[in-house]
């Protein structure tokens, strides 16, 4: 049995558009931001914001493999981009 300390956040479905929309921006930025050293602080600071957003929607109970599919999406390795090709529902067409 799990106990729960703190009351769940309810998240619209706006709101959760829009945190999915900046976790799929901060991706392009992490896969367009050149490896060299002085990105470095920017790209933490993109990988500090996913997990600010990821932790947020753990919190309000959004499913742990929902928020990896995201993810997988954003990184470029879901179905859409592999054949045969299947767009997941995470890809906008």
């Amino acid at each position: 049995m799990q106990l729960e300390l703190f009351e769940r956040e309810r998240i619209s479905q706006k709101e959760l558009e829009r945190m999915m929309m900046e976790i799929r921006h901060s991706y392009w930025h992490l896969r367009n931001l050149r490896k060299v050293s002085w990105n470095n602080g920017r790209r933490r600071r993109e990988y500090r914001k996913v997990a600010v957003h990821k932790k947020r929607l753990l919190i309000a109970g959004v499913s742990k493999r929902e928020i990896l599919d995201l993810l997988a999406c954003c990184r470029l390795q879901c179905g859409a981009k592999k054949q045969p090709r299947e767009p997941c529902s995470y890809c906008r067409q």
